[in-house]
């Protein structure tokens, strides 16, 4: 029997580490996670009790989730829900509801309510393996024979502990990865392969991302890129057929929010709601924000509940995790690429791009800051295989490749190591003299 090749045990080890910091996340994160989780479970919950949405101006979050939060379950928390979140509101019901419906039947597997936490958690476990099963396959696609060290390089990049918090713990962002990247997958096939298939699936897939979360749109624009050559094709039906699918998938969710709210979306209800407490002095926001508010988005390599704990003097190394992407994406100036291949690189790269055009203007235009980076993480994927292709073009070798994967992999697990013992075992990590400050 073979041996297999080194890269393929890197690989094998990287999957592995997933998964088990993956479970000591699901068992040991914090409950609720700061990052809107209780909301998020009381969506689903909402959703899988009472088989409807949750109305944003009307319902609050279950005494279950409260009484979690407090840490009085089974019993009823005394806490006055005047002094949670938005006034207790359900905030998150603004939300589009592909998750919630799709989480439903997995809430109700178990009995007890903060049992069916952890099963939702371990759902949003099961998703992330589902992005890296895509991931494998989109690497394969763009790399053909030497797809195994980009992929590699990959999977230390969803790593990342703020990548694997936002997608297990409760939130629709766990259906976000894996459905982004069946998207890149479908236009990818559709491009190169001029697949009338791929195309209308990629149309549905676009709907599907959108009924997840609107932010995705920033992937829309990437659907030009097979849909522009089936048009001089004359393909006029696989092209009409994709670009109707997603109205037609969020239709349903539409007619819901013009019943219950009277608009298309209930954005402005949501804005409201949060207004108050995110931006009680109704600053106006401008390019001096930009510029100030940008370097949060070099902090994706943390969740957001420990940047206070580990942004300083300390946080140096994690910064430098998205800086080095970034600068390897950069080399595709050193050598560019044909421009026949422009197209098919822009489905990789763009999307990374185009969400930080979407942060910004959101600040700009609708002076909302989300200068967050859970909401990018949908285009790491890609990304990181278009710094592949640019080292490997520009540097002629897979040395330098390999050594940006094994330094981004060590030093993400030096990191799970450490923020493990600083937050899930802190007993083990007082005595190797590891805290969180």
């Amino acid at each position: 029997m073979p041996r297999p090749s080194p890269l393929a045990a890197l690989a094998v080890l990287l999957a592995v580490a997933l998964v088990v910091v993956g479970v000591v996340t699901v068992a040991k994160f914090r409950v609720f996670a700061d990052v809107d989780e209780r909301a998020h479970y009381d969506y689903v919950q909402e959703v899988a009790e009472e088989q409807r949405l949750p109305n944003l101006e009307r319902d609050r979050v279950s005494w279950q989730a409260e009484a979690i939060a407090a840490g009085t379950w089974p019993r009823r928390s005394v806490a006055d829900p005047a002094t949670l979140p938005f006034g207790g509101i359900s905030y998150e019901a603004f939300q589009p509801p592909l998750y919630y419906v799709v989480a439903a039947p997995v809430f109700a597997v178990p009995g007890d309510h903060r049992d069916k936490l952890f099963v939702l958690r371990a759902f949003g476990l099961l998703l992330l393996l589902a992005g890296v099963a895509l991931a494998a396959r989109l690497a394969r696609e763009v790399f053909g024979d030497r797809w195994l060290l980009p992929f590699c390089l990959v999977l230390a990049v969803l790593l990342w502990p703020g990548v694997v918090a936002r997608s297990v713990t409760v939130s629709n962002a766990a259906l976000e990865l894996p459905l982004a990247l069946a998207y890149l997958l479908a236009v990818w096939r559709a491009t190169t392969a001029a697949s009338r298939r791929a195309l209308v699936a990629a149309g549905a897939l676009l709907g599907a991302c959108l009924l997840t979360k609107l932010t995705l749109a920033y992937l829309a624009p990437l659907l030009l890129v097979p849909l522009v050559p089936a048009l001089r094709r004359r393909d006029l039906a696989a092209a009409a057929v994709a670009c109707v699918l997603p109205a037609l998938i969020l239709a349903p969710w539409v007619a819901s929010n013009l019943d219950r709210y009277g608009t298309i979306t209930a954005d402005e209800q949501s804005r409201a709601l949060q207004e108050p407490v995110v931006n009680p002095i109704r600053e106006q926001y401008g390019l001096d924000e930009v510029r100030s508010e940008m370097p949060k988005l070099l902090k994706v390599a943390l969740p957001q509940e420990w940047w206070s704990d580990y942004f300083g003097k300390r946080g140096v190394a994690f910064t430098l995790l998205p800086v080095a992407l970034l600068l390897a994406a950069a080399l595709v100036l050193v050598r560019p690429p044909p421009r026949r291949e422009w197209p098919r690189l822009a489905i990789l790269a763009a999307p990374l791009l185009l969400g930080v055009v979407l942060i910004v203007w959101t600040l700009l235009g609708a002076n909302w800051a989300i200068f967050l980076p859970r909401y990018l993480h949908p285009a790491l994927a890609g990304f990181v295989l278009f710094a592949a292709y640019a080292m490997r073009r520009a540097l002629r070798s897979d040395v330098p490749l390999l050594a940006l994967t094994l330094v981004i992999a060590a030093v993400t697990c030096f990191s799970w190591v450490w923020v493990s013992g600083a937050h899930f075992f802190p007993n083990t990590g007082a005595k190797l003299g590891i805290r969180a400050r």
